[in-house]
């Protein structure tokens, strides 16, 4: 580790800042100085903060340009290492305050805290914070993050002129700024802090081949810790029944399955199968589908809306960056993952990518309030993909301040195989080979000819799914290892069944011919299938951000209700 410029030892009571750095950017047709000085502080109870500057004093970048994102998050970091030393779970806020005398417009700053990167002008704006020496014009909270029992953690702050910067509008601008770090651990509402102190972390590693050996392995369920790509993560395993979470529009728990949606005679039914003969036995004469298959590829998971009820959530962990991972309790739909499934591609959450969707440069997706944008390398969406997005536009739009925009994993790298035959991905070799999962998400893996695949790989979106990984971390196993009546111990089977079919997000084998994705099935097991199997359900998966506050106690009757 690089030497600190300065430790602080932390005395006193939470609440008050810690202001950590000055930092000063000037732009002169496209040339850019930057500098930092000083440190003040104050005091928080049961920290160990310093602050290191990693850059030797600033650094200083001649005939510099604007910016794209991903070469942005290249630059240099300043970087905070926060050690809570407390028993109990805190969390902090990273606050940008703008000096008065700025003149290059927040529309065109972007800042970032470690990868999760924004304009200025998206940022949420917050009490003004006064800072002796220093004209504030206003504060901006542009990140937070939760920090565990004993945990420590290194902060990276960074900011660029953004690409879309023309001449005009940068040339001879400045833009000057202090950091504050505010440790906001006293509020009792903060869901991480409620899943941290209201359950025992185990300790015993997991056997992720059998999943749980039998029925009476109750006490191995509960909250577990591993490492994702941002740090700690905390994941619920096994049998849970404080990990409920209450969001959404109203629904009732009781699912309808549509045929001939929009036709004169379209008609529900409460299971699937019914739904199914229905199309197989009268697609033509009542639904005017040319084909069973296409009438059973129309058939949607339609939930029936009434008042006083609302989505219900699962916990799946709280993320390294400290976001809180959701899974639905209950399935939306049946669907296909892509409507073809011949070919390497179609494993994709997305294909035919200008780009590679890499760790440095992630394909993303978000929604701005009225529509979906998507970075420049995003390709063409899988049908999966396209459904969830419209879903969420028109059940949790009204929550989108409260839904993070972070990292998704659709593992592509391969462990075998070439693009000649059949190609075997990273999460194959990891639960059917190695029974070893992970939370890292490799890069796409290179190709013969030294190209990065154009399909699959690491994402920022707002909704997606499960990897097999993190549900072989909840519990379920492949299914030629998992043993005994595992399946009966995980929180991800509701009222005894999964509803069918699983779809995950991460591949399994490909090849021209075909392309397999990873489910996981009522039996509590872990398999394959087709992508373009028409009768698996869909999960979505979203991130709270890190500062949200509930209230209840996380069970199916007082569930946490998002604030």
């Amino acid at each position: 580790m690089k030497e600190r410029k300065r430790k602080i030892t932390v005395i006193t009571v939470i609440g008050i800042m810690l202001i950590l750095a000055i930092t000063t950017f000037t732009y002169a047709i496209w040339s850019r100085t930057h500098t930092q000085t000083g440190i003040n502080k104050n005091t928080y109870a049961c920290f160990d903060i310093s602050y290191e500057e990693t850059n030797g004093g600033g650094i200083s970048i001649e005939n510099g340009f604007p910016q794209k994102d991903e070469d942005g998050l290249k630059n240099k970091p300043y970087e905070v290492e926060i050690k809570n030393t407390c028993d109990t779970v805190s969390t902090y806020n990273v606050i940008l305050n703008k000096e008065q005398s700025s003149d290059l417009a927040n529309e065109h700053l972007k800042v970032a805290v470690d990868n999760d990167y924004k304009l200025l002008s998206d940022a949420t704006p917050t009490d003004n914070r006064t800072i002796e020496g220093f004209q504030n014009e206003k504060s901006y909270i542009i990140g937070t993050g939760v920090i565990g029992p004993k945990q420590t953690k290194i902060v990276q702050i960074r900011s660029w002129m953004d690409k879309d910067t023309t001449e005009e509008q940068g040339e001879n601008k400045s833009f000057t700024f202090k950091i504050t770090i505010e440790n906001a651990a006293g509020d009792s509402n903060l869901l991480a802090g409620k899943i941290l102190t209201s359950n025992k972390l185990q300790t015993e590693e997991p056997d992720f081949s059998k999943g749980y050996p039998n029925s009476t392995d109750i006490s191995l369920s509960g909250l577990y810790k591993t490492e994702d790509g941002d740090g700690d993560s905390y994941y619920f395993r096994g049998k849970v029944e404080n990990n409920y979470v209450q969001l959404g529009i109203n629904k009732e728990d009781a699912y309808l399955y549509l045929v001939g949606q929009g036709k004169e005679n379209e008609t529900t039914y409460s299971s699937y199968e019914d739904a199914k003969n229905r199309c197989n036995n009268n697609y033509n004469s009542d639904y005017n589908y040319g084909s069973a298959e296409a009438c059973i590829q129309d058939i949607q998971t339609e939930v029936m809306q009434t008042s006083g009820q609302s989505i219900l959530w699962r916990i799946v962990r709280i993320n390294g960056d400290g976001t809180i991972r959701l899974v639905t309790d209950n399935p939306i739909s049946v669907l296909q993952f892509n409507e073809t499934g011949s070919g390497y591609q179609y494993v994709g959450y997305t294909y035919n990518n200008n780009e590679p969707c890499t760790n440095d440069n992630p394909c993303s997706t978000y929604y701005n309030g009225s529509n979906w944008t998507s970075s420049e390398n995003m390709g063409t969406s899988s049908t999966i993909k396209e459904y969830l997005e419209d879903w969420y536009n028109t059940t949790l739009k009204n929550y989108d301040d409260k839904i993070a925009l972070t990292k998704y994993c659709n593992d592509t790298s391969y462990d075998s195989g070439s693009e000649n035959n059949a190609v075997y991905y990273g999460p194959y070799k990891r639960i059917m080979t190695d029974s070893q999962p992970s939370l890292q998400c490799p890069d796409p893996t290179k190709q013969d000819g030294n190209e990065k695949r154009n399909y699959g790989g690491i994402y920022k979106l707002k909704i997606g799914l499960l990897t097999v990984d993190e549900v072989n971390y909840a519990g379920l196993a492949y299914a030629s290892n998992a043993t005994g009546d595992n399946y009966l111990l995980n929180y991800l089977k509701n009222n005894n069944k999964f509803y069918w079919y699983m779809w995950t997000m991460s591949p399994s084998y490909a090849s021209s011919s075909y392309a397999y994705e990873f489910y996981g099935f009522d039996s509590g097991d872990i398999d394959k299938t087709n992508v373009s199997y028409n009768d698996h359900v869909v999960r979505p998966v979203i991130n709270l951000n890190s500062d949200v506050t509930v209230t209840g106690t996380g069970t199916v009757e007082d569930p946490y209700i998002v604030q």
